[in-house]
Formats: C-alpha cells, sequence, structure tokens
C-alpha cells in the first residue's frame, strides 16, 4: 500500500472514529474545552482541549497536579469533595504553586461514598462552579459514572474523578477520559519531572506517553521527551 494511501485511509479512519465519539456523546458537537496547559496534550484530544460538560479521570501519586494545573486555566469557584476518613488533605501551597489559589477551592467534606458522589452530582448540575473534583474512597461503578457524566452535560461543568492510589477504579465507564500521572526520574532537581499518559479516550486512537518537566523558578511546564506512542484499539 502506497504512503498517500495509507495516509488518506488514516484520515478516514480519524473522521469515522470522531463521528463515532459525537453518537455516543449524543449528538453534541463544538463543546467548549480547557486548555491542559501544555500544546502537545491539548492536540491529542478530539476537540483540542479537556471537554467541558464532561467528566474525566486522573490517577496516580500526584495526580492532583494535572487537576491543579487544569483549574487554573478556568475562572470561578471550584468545589472539591473529599471523604470525611481521607487520610490526605489538600495541600494549599502545594496547589498556589501550580496557580490554582486555595481561596478557589469549596471542600466538601462527605460521609462515604454516596454522600460524595451525591455532592459531585448537584455542583455539576450547576453552572456557578468552574469545576468538580471527587476523590471517592471506593469504586465508582459503570451507573455511577454514567450518572457524574449526565450531571455535566446539564450544567456544562468540568469534572474530575481523583485517584491517588495504584489501583483502577474505573474497569467499565461512561467517563471522558483517563490519565495517569507519576513522577519521574529528574535530570535536575530543580526540574521534576512526571510521567503523563493518556489511558483512555472518547474518540482517541492512540495512547500518547509524555515526559512533562516543570521549572520550579518560573512556575512552567513542558514536554521534555515522548516516551513512547502505540495504537490501541478504537474505544
Amino acid at each position: 500500500m502506497s504512503v498517500a494511501r495509507t495516509s488518506r485511509r488514516n484520515v478516514a479512519m480519524d473522521a469515522l472514529r470522531a463521528q463515532v465519539a459525537a453518537i455516543e456523546r449524543g449528538g453534541v458537537v463544538g463543546r467548549r474545552t480547557v486548555s491542559l496547559g501544555l500544546p502537545a496534550l491539548d492536540a491529542t484530544l478530539p476537540e483540542g482541549g479537556l471537554a467541558l460538560g464532561a467528566v474525566h479521570e486522573a490517577t496516580g501519586p500526584i495526580a492532583a497536579g494535572l487537576v491543579a494545573m487544569v483549574a487554573a486555566q478556568l475562572e470561578g469557584p471550584l468545589l472539591w469533595c473529599v471523604d470525611t476518613d481521607a487520610r490526605a488533605l489538600l495541600y494549599g501551597p502545594g496547589l498556589d504553586a501550580l496557580g490554582l489559589h486555595p481561596a478557589r477551592i469549596v471542600i466538601a467534606r462527605c460521609r462515604g461514598q454516596t454522600d460524595l458522589l451525591w455532592a459531585m452530582e448537584e455542583g455539576l448540575r450547576t453552572s456557578a462552579l468552574a469545576a468538580v473534583v471527587g476523590e471517592p474512597p471506593g469504586i465508582v461503578d459503570l451507573t455511577a459514572s454514567r450518572r457524574l457524566q449526565l450531571a455535566a452535560e446539564a450544567g456544562d461543568t468540568l469534572g474530575i474523578v481523583l485517584n491517588s492510589e495504584k489501583g483502577v477504579r474505573f474497569a467499565a465507564s461512561a467517563l471522558e477520559s483517563r490519565w495517569r500521572i507519576d513522577s519521574a526520574p529528574a535530570g535536575d532537581m530543580a526540574r521534576p519531572r512526571w510521567k503523563v499518559v493518556l489511558e483512555r479516550c472518547r474518540g482517541g486512537i492512540r495512547e500518547p506517553h509524555w515526559m512533562v518537566e516543570r521549572d520550579e523558578e518560573t512556575g512552567h511546564f513542558a514536554v521534555v521527551a515522548a516516551l513512547a506512542d502505540r495504537p490501541v484499539a478504537a474505544l
């Protein structure tokens, strides 16, 4: 097969997957998006950024960093739902260093999984919030993920399920995308690095990996190397 024919075939397949993604979203097109703060990451997503009116998942021990990067791009208050028994608390100075001022965050301390998911749904349905972040203590099943997604669509609000544990909480999910963020060895202590993996994206065609570096003096992020790029089955 010639290079030109292969290129045309790839373009056609990309267009078909985009149509399938629109159907999965109920025909919603032209949604608003928010930048991830790095053009290389934004360019991989079907709509050129993280879709609003949708819920995404961020996993990994430093996933809160990606949440802060995204929320910093938005204006308005942020609802952060946590379980009352959660061992880790939000660290204001760390979030502030990533561009998310603690004064913007409203913390909802919830008693258990049911209350936390209810708080997320109610927050997602209102347009008064820039985003809703939830740290559920247990597994969120397919039905619950669908309810969150529908609530986000109703309020046109960005939702993020934050999972700092190693286990995967969404074996089957209605959420828009799933990201994995881990720390990575840094060549310079003043420039810590993250390994960022887009594990799942509705309408996506790849599973990209990036090495992201942060300059502690300026607070700026940059992609310093692509770790890998391998095709995955259509979602």
